[in-house]
C-alpha cells in the first residue's frame, strides 16, 4: 500500500483492532476476564464492561502502559498515523456495508495524507457507487496527478467524462493514457484506448486525429500476431469488425489516406461475405474522392445492379453528386426511373425519385410515385414526403388528409416534427391552412377528424394563433369522445386535454383549465386517469383563486389514493400558494415526518419552508434551513442562489454571497432568478454599473417583468442618477405587483413609498 509508512500501518491496526478500553485514563489489560459465552446471554450483558484493575489490587504487572517513543514523532508523522487509522476505519466500515461511513472515514484519511494514491483509489470507487460523480472525477484527477503512469485510471476517467458528454476532457485523458510511458504499445488495452479516442475525435469533428487512431486499430486487426490481446479486448473488436472496417475506411477516405481506405473497404466487403456491390460502393467513394468520376459511376452501378439497400438514401444522393461533377445532372431522373423500374419494392429509391419530380415541378408524377409506393402501408417516410409535396404546392385539403394518416402511424408525429416546425414559422401558410381546416370542420360530416384536428391545433399553438388552437383542440377532443374505437376515445381524449390545458395555462386562463379538467374528471372514459386529473384540477382551482375548492378536490384525491406523496405535497402547497403560512408549515412538517425517503420532494419542501419563514419575517430561521441544505449539497445552484440572495438582501456576508450566486449562475447563465440575485448582491456591494448589466439581462428574459426584478433595476438606475428611468420602472413594478395573484402587499407598499419620495 503506497502512501503510508509501514510502522504507521502497524500502529493503526493496533489502535483500531486491539480490544483495549480507556476508562479514567487507565488502560484495561487484555488479560481482564471477559464473559464466558456459556454463562448465558444475561450474564454476558451484565459483564459487557470489563472491570478496571488498579495497582492496589496487586495486578500492576498486567497493566498496559502507554508507549513513550525515544524520539517523538513529527507533526507530519502523526498525521500519517492518524490517516492510516482513518483508512483502516474506512476498511472496517466498508466490510460492514456502511458505505457512507466508510466514505467519510476515507475522506478524513485523505485530508490528513493528501498524497496517498491508495486513498484516492478507494474514494473514486466509493464516490462512483454513491452517485457522487463530480467528487469521483475530482479524486481521479488528483490520483492521476500523483501517478501519471496509471493509464488504466486515466482511461476510466476519460470514459466517465465521455459518458457525461464532456468529450474534450474525455479525449484529453484518453490521450494521456495512450501516451503513458508504462503502457505497452503492442497490448490490446492500448488498441482499445485508441479505438475510444477515435470515436471521441469523430464526435468532436477532428477527423485527422481520428484517422491516426483508427490506423492503430486497423493495423492491430490486420496483424493480430504482433499484439498481445487479452481475450476480452480481442472479442470487443472482433464482434464488430465488419462495421469497424467500414468506419475506418470512411475515416481514411475523408482524410485522403486513400490506400488505407481501399484496404479497409476490402476487409469490410470480406466480412460481409464478399458481396461485390458493397465493396464497389466504397470504391466508388474512393474514385470520386480522386476525381475519377466516371470510374465512380461505373463502380456505383454494381451496387445498384445487386438491388442493395444498405446505404439507403445516401446511394442516390451520391449518384446526384457524381452526375453533377460530370455536368450531367439532367441524367439523374432518367437513371432513377430505370433503377425504379427494375427495383419495384425499393421504397427509398421511389421516394427519392418522387422528390426529384417535385423539385422539377412535376407535381402529378411526384404524387403518383408517392401514392403507388406507399400503397396501403401507411409508411410514415412516404407520407412525410407526400406532405412536403402538398405543402409546397399549397394543396391544403390533401395536406390535411395526409396529416391524419401520418399521425395514426406509430412514429408519424416524430417523423414529421421537422416539417411541423418549418410550417409553424410560415405565418402566411399557417393562416391559409387554418382557414381551409375551418371550412372542412364546419362541413357535415366534417372534413377534419380527431387526428388532423389535433395537429392543426398544435401548429396553430406554436404559431401563436391561440384562438384557432383552442377551437381545434376542443373540436379534436369532442371528435375523440365520439370515435368508434374505445381506445382512441380514452387515450386521445386525455392526450388532447393535456395539451389544450397546457395552452390555457400559458395564457393564465386557469378558470378555463379547471372547467375542462372538472368535465374530464367526471368522464367515465377517463376513469384510469382520474387521480392525475384531480391533481391537475386542484392545481388549476388554486391558481384561479379558488382555495376552498382546490382543498376539496385534493381531499377527494387523497381519500381515493392515500399513499401517493404528491397529493400530500399538493395539500401543503395549496396553503403555501394561498399564503396561509401557519397551515402550510404544519402540513410541510407533517410531510417530512411521513415521507423521510422522498429525497427530491423533501428538498423542495425545505426550500419552500425557508421561503415561508422569510415571508413571516423570521429570516434567521429561513437561513438556517438553507444552511443545513447547503451543508448536504454544497454545489447545489438553487440553494447557493437563495441563501446568497438572503445574505445580500440583509447586506451581510456580501463577498461570500457573491461567490455563492456565481456558483448558481455558472450552472445556468440565463436563469432569470440567478441574474436578479447577482444584480442585487452587486447593488449591495455598490457596484451599480455591473449590477445593471445583470438586471437588464434578467428583465429581458421571459418572465422578466416580475415586480422584484423591475424594482431592483429601478434602484440601480436611481443610484446612477438616472431618475427618469428609475421612476418609469418603479411604476411598471408597482403595476406588476398589483396584478400578481395574490397581490404582493409588502412590495406594493415599498414601491409606493419610493415613488412618493
Amino acid at each position: 500500500m503506497s502512501g503510508f509508512p509501514k510502522m504507521a500501518i502497524i500502529l493503526a491496526c493496533q489502535f483500531m483492532l486491539l480490544p483495549c478500553f480507556m476508562v479514567s485514563n487507565a488502560l484495561v489489560p487484555l488479560s481482564a476476564k471477559m464473559p464466558d459465552k456459556k454463562e448465558g446471554k444475561k450474564k454476558a450483558q451484565k459483564h459487557s464492561t470489563p472491570k478496571v484493575f488498579s495497582l492496589e489490587e496487586g495486578v500492576a504487572d498486567d497493566v498496559v502502559l502507554p508507549l513513550i517513543p525515544a524520539k517523538p514523532r513529527t507533526p507530519e508523522e502523526l498525521k500519517e498515523v492518524d490517516s492510516a487509522a482513518w483508512y483502516m476505519t474506512g476498511r472496517m466500515r466498508e466490510a460492514r456495508n456502511d458505505f457512507i461511513g466508510a466514505y467519510d472515514a476515507y475522506k478524513k484519511a485523505m485530508e490528513l495524507n493528501p498524497n496517498s494514491v491508495e486513498i484516492y483509489r478507494v474514494l473514486i470507487r466509493l464516490a462512483s457507487g454513491l452517485d457522487k460523480t463530480d467528487e469521483a472525477i475530482k479524486y481521479a484527477q488528483k490520483a492521476v496527478e500523483l501517478d501519471p503512469k496509471d493509464y488504466e485510471l486515466m482511461r476510466k476517467l476519460g470514459l466517465h467524462m465521455a459518458g457525461q458528454g464532456r468529450f474534450e476532457e474525455a479525449v484529453t485523458f484518453l490521450k494521456k493514457a495512450s501516451d503513458s510511458p508504462s503502457i505497452d504499445k503492442k497490448s490490446g488495452v492500448y488498441v482499445i484506448i485508441k479505438h475510444d479516442q477515435a470515436n471521441l475525435y469523430e464526435r468532436l469533428g477532428k477527423n485527422e486525429e481520428a484517422a491516426q487512431c483508427w490506423e492503430v486499430v486497423f493495423n492491430a486487426l490486420m496483424k493480430p500476431d504482433q499484439y498481445t490481446f487479452e481475450y476480452n479486448s480481442r472479442s470487443q473488436l472482433e464482434a464488430k469488425q465488419g462495421k469497424l472496417y467500414e468506419r475506418m475506411g470512411q475515416s481514411f477516405l475523408e482524410t485522403d489516406h486513400l490506400e488505407l481506405a481501399v484496404e479497409a473497404f476490402n476487409k469490410a466487403a470480406e466480412s460481409q461475405k464478399g458481396r461485390p456491390g458493397v465493396l464497389k460502393y466504397h470504391l466508388a467513394q474512393v474514385y470520386f474522392h480522386s476525381k475519377e468520376y466516371q470510374k465512380a459511376l461505373d463502380a456505383l452501378q454494381v451496387y445498384y445492379d445487386e438491388q442493395l439497400q444498405s446505404k439507403g438514401r445516401k446511394a442516390y444522393q451520391f449518384l446526384a453528386e457524381i452526375l453533377k461533377a460530370l455536368n450531367r445532372s439532367d441524367e439523374l431522373i432518367p437513371k432513377l426511373e430505370k433503377l425504379a423500374e427494375k427495383d419495384r419494392f425499393n421504397r427509398t429509391l421511389h421516394y427519392y425519385l418522387a422528390e426529384q419530380y417535385g423539385d422539377q415541378g412535376r407535381f402529378a408524377e411526384a404524387e403518383k410515385t408517392y401514392l403507388d409506393s406507399i400503397g396501403k402501408s401507411s409508411d410514415s417516410e412516404g407520407l412525410a414526403g407526400l406532405m412536403t409535396l402538398y405543402q409546397k404546392n399549397k394543396k391544403y385539403k390533401k395536406l390535411i388528409e395526409t396529416l391524419s394518416k401520418v399521425v395514426q402511424t406509430s412514429d408519424g408525429i416524430q417523423k414529421i416534427q421537422p416539417n411541423l416546425e418549418k410550417m409553424s414559422k410560415d405565418e402566411k401558410f399557417i393562416k391559409a391552412l387554418i382557414a381551409e381546416a375551418q371550412k372542412l370542420k364546419d362541413k357535415s360530416p366534417p372534413g377534419v377528424d380527431v387526428f388532423s384536428g389535433f395537429i392543426i391545433a398544435k401548429l396553430a399553438a406554436v404559431a401563436g394563433q391561440t384562438k384557432a388552437a383552442g377551437e381545434f383542440y376542443q373540436f379534436a377532443m369532442d371528435a375523440a369522445e365520439r370515435h368508434a374505437k374505445p381506445q382512441i376515445r380514452s387515450n386521445w381524449a386525455y392526450l388532447i386535454l393535456r395539451e389544450y390545458s397546457q395552452l390555457l395555462r400559458t395564457e393564465n386562463q386557469y378558470g378555463k383549465v379547471a372547467d375542462l379538467l372538472q368535465k374530464a374528471a367526471d368522464n367515465p372514459l377517463l376513469a384510469p386517469q382520474r387521480i392525475k386529473l384531480l391533481f391537475q384540477l386542484a392545481d388549476a382551482r388554486e391558481r384561479s383563486g379558488e382555495t376552498e375548492a382546490a382543498l376539496k378536490v385534493n381531499e377527494e384525491a387523497r381519500r381515493v389514493a392515500p399513499q401517493i406523496p404528491d397529493l400530500d405535497y399538493q395539500h401543503a402547497w395549496i396553503y403555501y400558494h394561498s399564503r396561509d403560512w401557519d397551515k402550510a408549515i404544519a402540513q410541510f412538517k407533517g410531510f417530512i415526518k411521513k415521507y423521510p425517503r422522498q429525497k427530491e420532494r423533501l428538498y423542495q419542501v425545505k426550500m419552500i419552508l425557508s421561503n415561508i419563514y422569510v415571508q413571516q419575517g423570521d429570516i434567521g430561521k429561513g437561513e438556517a434551513v438553507l444552511e443545513e441544505l447547503l451543508a448536504e449539497d454544497p454545489n447545489n445552484p438553487s440553494i447557493n442562489n437563495d441563501l446568497g440572495y438572503l445574505y445580500a438582501d440583509q447586506g451581510k456576508n456580501l463577498e461570500k454571497a457573491e461567490k455563492m450566486i456565481r456558483i448558481a449562475l455558472k450552472s445556468e447563465p440565463n436563469n432569470m432568478a440567478y441574474l436578479d440575485s447577482m444584480g442585487w448582491v452587486l447593488f449591495k456591494r455598490q457596484k451599480y454599473e455591473e449590477a445593471v448589466e445583470y438586471l437588464e439581462k434578467a428583465s429581458k428574459l421571459p418572465g422578466g417583468g416580475d415586480s422584484t426584478i423591475l424594482d431592483h433595476l429601478a434602484d440601480c438606475y436611481h443610484k446612477l442618477g438616472k431618475t427618469e428611468k428609475a421612476m418609469k420602472l418603479w411604476k411598471k413594478a408597482l403595476e406588476a405587483a398589483q396584478k400578481s395573484a395574490p397581490p404582493d402587499a409588502k412590495m406594493i407598499e415599498q414601491i409606493q413609498e419610493k415613488l412618493n419620495q
